[in-house]
């Protein structure tokens, strides 16, 4: 019998949250909902715990992949076994309050949407709760309203466990995560919005986010080469939607983040093979950027080595997150 919601939970070396996370999900008042565990090859006690919980509740499936994949592939596979109308993604070492799934099924079905955004986000860290803040967090009515698919992309978090999917519609539209390290989640939500035409955005039920470097998705958090892998997933979602032909004019195609550096040759390399690659669409829509974007990418169009690059520009990109509003 077909169940309303599959949470789909990908799992490495996760024994130190990993009982709390599923706590909070048998604890749910909503019930038609069936959990799959996907353990990446996890090192520790992972196996056991998920071994124990799926004697307990028969709801809970555990998989095991037969060697460690990564976040991305992962997801994947649950994604391909999950027999939900809805799709909810939930990090092995974070929790959710006990009306989260009731909450967001019932804003699903009453908006009609393919895929909705619940923004009551907590931070989680050494004991310490506090309400999650982001200068990308867009403004919206306390009830809640649609934006369309470029705000979305541009103004809402791009993680994955605070949405839910319509399985339907993933399935439709062949979306799966693409395998990217670390940034599976900004490629995977730019390319679903690009096929939608808005998503419903809420303060809901909370979801508590635990910061945590050992997780499967917790990776990215841990290495110091993120601006490679932003830059990387840029490019990777560039590539797909000229493939599929759903580049849109108003799509910013990079952003410039404060942690952004050209500090090895192998940075130039890439970052400058990317914006010849974009170049033509890059200037098509040169009024969408910032000052410091523009600089940033013409700056390297301009340079021929990393050696003249260093001689003419400053090696470290640097600037506060701006704010929305005309440089946006």
């Amino acid at each position: 019998m077909m169940k309303k919601v599959s949470v789909i939970i990908p799992v490495f070396n996760g024994e130190k949250y990993l009982a709390k996370t599923l706590n909070s999900v048998l604890n749910q008042t909503f019930k038609d909902f069936e959990v799959i565990c996907i353990n990446d090859k996890s090192q520790d006690n992972t196996s056991e715990i998920l071994k124990e919980y799926s004697q307990k509740d028969d709801r809970i499936m555990v998989i095991t992949n037969y060697e460690n994949v990564g976040a991305a592939r992962t997801r994947n596979v649950g994604i391909d076994m999950a027999e939900g109308e809805y799709i909810y993604f939930l990090d092995a070492d974070d929790y959710i309050d006990e009306k989260y799934l009731e909450c967001m099924v019932n804003k699903i079905e009453q908006k009609q949407c393919d895929v909705i955004l619940n923004l009551s986000i907590m931070n989680e860290s050494n004991g310490h709760s506090v309400a999650y803040h982001h200068p990308s967090m867009p403004e919206i009515k306390k009830e809640g309203e649609y934006l369309d698919n470029i705000r979305t992309i541009h103004d809402a978090p791009c993680f994955i466990w605070a949405r839910m999917y319509r399985k339907s519609f993933l399935n439709e539209h062949n979306l799966r995560f693409l395998n990217i390290h670390a940034t599976d989640d900004v490629v995977f939500n730019t390319i679903v919005n690009m096929y939608l035409d808005r998503t419903f955005v809420f303060y809901g039920e909370k979801y508590h986010y635990t910061v945590n470097n050992t997780s499967v998705t917790g990776v990215a958090k841990a290495v110091d080469d993120r601006d490679l892998q932003h830059i990387k997933a840029h490019s990777m979602i560039y590539d797909y939607l000229k493939e599929h032909n759903k580049l849109n004019p108003k799509l910013k195609l990079f952003r410039v983040y404060p942690f952004i550096k050209v500090d090895t040759n192998e940075k130039f390399e890439f970052y400058k093979a990317f914006f010849k690659k974009i170049e033509a669409d890059f200037y098509i829509n040169e009024n969408i950027y910032n000052e410091i974007e523009k600089y940033f990418a013409y700056s390297l169009l301009n340079s021929s080595n990393y050696e003249e690059y260093l001689k003419n520009y400053n090696k470290v990109v640097t600037m506060g997150f701006l704010r929305r509003g005309a440089n946006k």
